[in-house]
């Protein structure tokens, strides 16, 4: 998913913050404290079980690397050569909803409106470390049409009928989403405006 949208928002907020001490949108990152970040194993389960995708079962690990006692946080002698690993950090993972997109982070038009089941991770294929996480690659799983596809198919996910039963009622929630984050300076109007206009130009429900 492209981010540029947010980008240039929240260039303009930045740019308001350091010449008028505007302060900036809210945080949005995970947190353990409302339960938005959580375990490899709670991720998992509250991941929705989309026919055909397997949430990850490990998570790209972080150890404190050891290189000798005249090694220090601020640099020193390396007298271990490769270096031993050390203690790991705790790694959680975002929790995704029922649609499977993460419940935290700014929600552009495209996971605020979705189409689809869009993840900040994927997994090699069979023939390639199979199970392994699969570096900078996300998936994008689309709705199905109708509820009958998708009860056919057997997947838990609402259909796009479901969700906008129309065309118009696709281009009602993806301007209802973009005016959100004109509102929260998440977005920029110029940008609200090309999202609206791709909505309508679009064949969604047609």
């Amino acid at each position: 998913m492209y981010e540029g949208p947010t980008t240039r928002a929240l260039l303009v907020a930045m740019d308001l913050w350091a010449d008028q001490g505007i302060e900036p949108p809210r945080s949005r990152v995970p947190d353990v404290r409302d339960g938005t970040l959580v375990s490899v194993a709670k991720g998992g389960r509250a991941f929705p079980a989309i026919p055909g995708i397997s949430y990850p079962r490990v998570v790209n690990e972080l150890e404190l690397l050891d290189f000798g006692p005249q090694f220090g946080k601020l640099g020193g002698v390396r007298t271990i050569e490769p270096p031993i690993n050390g203690p790991s950090y705790k790694v959680l993972v975002p929790k995704a909803d029922e649609d499977g997109i993460d419940i935290a982070g700014v929600h552009q038009v495209e996971t605020a409106a979705p189409l689809g089941t869009l993840t900040g991770w994927n997994l090699r294929t069979t023939g390639h470390r199979p199970g392994d996480l699969c570096s900078l690659n996300g998936i994008y799983v689309p709705f199905a049409k109708t509820k009958a596809e998708r009860m056919a198919n057997g997947d838990p996910r609402k259909s796009l009928q479901e969700r906008y039963r129309d065309h118009a009622g696709y281009v009602k929630a993806v301007t209802r989403a973009a005016h959100k984050l004109v509102r929260e300076r998440l977005l920029l109007e110029e940008d609200a405006q090309a999202y609206i206009d791709a909505a309508n130009a679009s064949d969604v429900l047609k």
